[in-house]
């Protein structure tokens, strides 16, 4: 992929001064700002943004490089290993291994999703009201849902680029009178190049590394790339420093005046307020997941995945019947090629029909509930099993991709089950489907939407933060991403993440304030 020498990108003019990269620091760095942010994601970048915006100096903490636009990179294998957390390669840990892709990059994962922006449903509004006391008033989230959704130019996908993935996925639920749309993404002119996992390669795709990132810093803020957070340095009952290593090998220590935001994940989070010294009983439990599987299947029409939004068609109608949502994803040649079955020649020729093969997938609103922990050598570990409940889900997600593929023409299908066949012709094979194994180990699933590993609440037997995002007992120490939820969603969490880490640095901005007025 080549960039032409004269076009610009939001990430390439950065105020001088701004950014310090982590492999350059070989010796002991000290620092100071009025707020420290870890974690330049969905939520630390908002937070950021909004604190600067407040009038407040900023330093933002993260792990991972910064990988510009013009240096990204069309190459699967390539890109995996400069912005994924371990080549994308980390799992979950249960009955089945499932992989968990995380972005460990300035954005996040913000650079290597598909940019889908969901609000928030009322009815988890209305659930973690009743059951867990976490009072998050529409009306305030919704106000910073409107600010997002301009600021990050929010708008369904154009018929222009939508793609004949998407666009086929659209004909075949509407078919059946299913509820079906096309995605609202973060994308300031699509041009449908289909690179959303690798990096969008001319920044049309609104992710943090190239908006609320470059506008923090623009507004003043600072950030340390290439550099670990090991622990919140507490002094009595108040959070006073963020302590780093950089990849360089220098420790680098940023004292904050006011406050400590943490974003690093609902996986990373809970490993740093564990070394912080935070003990609550609810410290990495609770955590829970969309887990993801994907169906291919090839048809006598050419479909190209290669052009086209990379997920811009999706369907709620089973979200509440039967905790799944349906959407598309558009894959590379070398992932699209890890899904097709077969040996050699058949094979062959199933690979010679990429261009005629067409991915859908189902995330799962699961019930189950998992651990966030720390394995014997100190990295981050996910323990996580499915229950009987999310395998039933899971099989009539899987039977209903392949009614839709079968109602508009497949040739053949692709359950990826152990101990079916790997490739079903008819409608009336579905059947192996429904009499499927409810065992986790015999489907391939992969995990990206993480929650609840730190969740919020008004009691601290049960909870970590208060529902003022604050840790219980420790001023000034504060948690502003997905862990904080007190359950998944059932829809993309990436607007959620973002509107709540808006409303928190809103509230964390007024309460600081206040209490210099006072």
């Amino acid at each position: 992929m080549t960039t032409p020498p004269s076009e610009r990108f939001p990430d390439d003019d950065l105020p001088e001064g701004s950014v310090v990269d982590g492999t350059c620091i070989l010796h002991a760095t000290d620092d100071e700002a009025d707020f420290v942010v870890v974690g330049s994601g969905a939520a630390g970048s908002v937070a950021a943004h909004t604190l600067a915006r407040a009038g407040y100096s900023v330093a933002i903490v993260e792990e991972g490089p910064w990988v510009k636009t013009r240096d990204l990179s069309e190459e699967v294998g390539e890109s995996f290993a400069r912005m994924m957390r371990d080549f994308g390669l980390q799992v979950l840990k249960g009955r089945a291994y499932m992989p968990m892709l995380q972005g460990r990059c300035v954005g996040g994962s913000t650079l290597v999703n598909s940019a889908i922006a969901w609000r928030t449903p009322e009815d988890v509004l209305d659930d973690w009201k009743a059951r867990f006391g976490v009072d998050l008033p529409k009306q305030e989230l919704d106000a910073c849902f409107d600010v997002l959704e301009d600021d990050l130019s929010v708008r369904a996908v154009a018929d222009e680029v939508l793609g004949e993935n998407n666009g086929l996925f659209i004909e075949a639920a509407k078919a059946r009178g299913w509820e079906t749309h096309v995605m609202r993404r973060y994308d300031k002119g699509c041009e449908g190049s289909g690179f959303c996992l690798t990096g969008c390669p001319k920044a049309r795709k609104q992710g943090m590394s190239v908006t609320y990132v470059p506008w923090a810093l623009a507004l003043g803020a600072r950030i340390y790339t290439s550099c670990r957070v090991k622990r919140v340095d507490v002094r009595g009952d108040r959070a006073v420093a963020v302590i780093a290593e950089a990849e360089g090998g220098g420790r680098v220590v940023v004292r904050a005046r006011r406050g400590v935001l943490v974003a690093a994940s609902t996986v990373q989070t809970p490993g740093i307020l564990r070394r912080s010294g935070v003990r609550a009983a609810a410290l990495g439990r609770h955590f829970q997941a969309h887990p993801g599987l994907a169906l291919g299947g090839q048809f006598d029409r050419p479909i190209d995945m290669k052009f086209g939004a990379t997920q811009g068609a999706q369907s709620t109608h089973f979200r509440d019947s039967h905790r799944f949502k349906l959407e598309t994803i558009s894959m590379p040649p070398e992932l699209a090629a890890a899904r097709v079955p077969g040996v050699g020649h058949d094979l062959l020729r199933r690979l010679s029909k990429l261009g005629h093969t067409a991915v859908w997938c189902a995330q799962i609103r699961a019930e189950a509930e998992g651990t966030v922990g720390t394995s014997w050598d100190g990295r981050d570990k996910v323990d996580y099993t499915m229950n009987e409940r999310d395998m039933m889900a899971v099989r009539k997600a899987v039977s209903t991709i392949a009614t839709l593929m079968f109602d508009t023409g497949a040739r053949e299908v692709w359950p990826g089950i152990y101990g079916l066949p790997s490739v079903i012709t008819s409608a009336d094979q579905i059947r192996l489907i429904d009499e499927a194994p409810l065992d986790p180990r015999n489907y391939g699933f992969v995990v990206s939407h993480l929650f609840g590993a730190a969740r919020m609440g008004p009691d601290p037997r049960t909870s970590v933060c208060d529902t003022g995002f604050q840790v219980h007992g420790v001023q000034g120490l504060y948690v502003v991403d997905s862990s904080v939820f007190p359950t998944n969603l059932g829809v993309n969490p990436q607007h959620s993440i973002m509107g709540l880490a808006r409303l928190a640095a809103l509230r964390i901005a007024d309460a600081s304030r206040y209490r210099a007025a006072s």
